[in-house]
């Protein structure tokens, strides 16, 4: 945390992989994420920009019957436009679990109008106002 807090400081921006290592199958699907993005961002009233990587289990693998051995060069990033500052850890793990997942996995983006939705919030309110409310006790 110093060593972030010390490069906003200095005006960077830092990157983050809220999966937290390198992932045997990204084809599959995204390992479990965590939240510290999110506590990074609140900490230092920073917007998040989410960003996405496709093809770099190609480079380097997880999996050690493979190790460094590279088996394909083509990599592709999709950085997304302007930041948010995100409500909860849990509105940021289900925006970054949609986008960046299907990126990620698929090396294409979710289709433009769910795509915006999830950028600009609008999905995430959507799933929270269809909860059941929970009855006061």
């Amino acid at each position: 945390l110093k060593q972030s807090k010390k490069a906003f400081d200095e005006g960077f921006d830092i990157g983050i992989l809220p999966e937290g290592q390198l992932n045997p199958n990204p084809e599959d699907s995204l390992l479990p994420c965590f939240p510290g993005a999110f506590t990074l961002a609140k900490m230092s009233k920073r917007p998040i920009q989410m960003m996405a990587l496709h093809g770099t289990h190609r480079l380097w693998h997880a999996r050690e019957d493979i190790g460094m051995t590279v088996t394909g060069r083509e990599v592709r990033i999709r950085v997304y436009p302007k930041g948010r500052r995100y409500k909860s850890g849990d509105e940021f793990l289900a925006t970054f679990n949609a986008v960046v997942g299907q990126f990620a996995t698929k090396g294409v983006d979710l289709h433009k109008d769910e795509l915006h939705a999830w950028l600009d919030g609008k999905q995430w309110e959507e799933l929270k106002s269809a909860e059941p409310k929970q009855e006061a006790k």
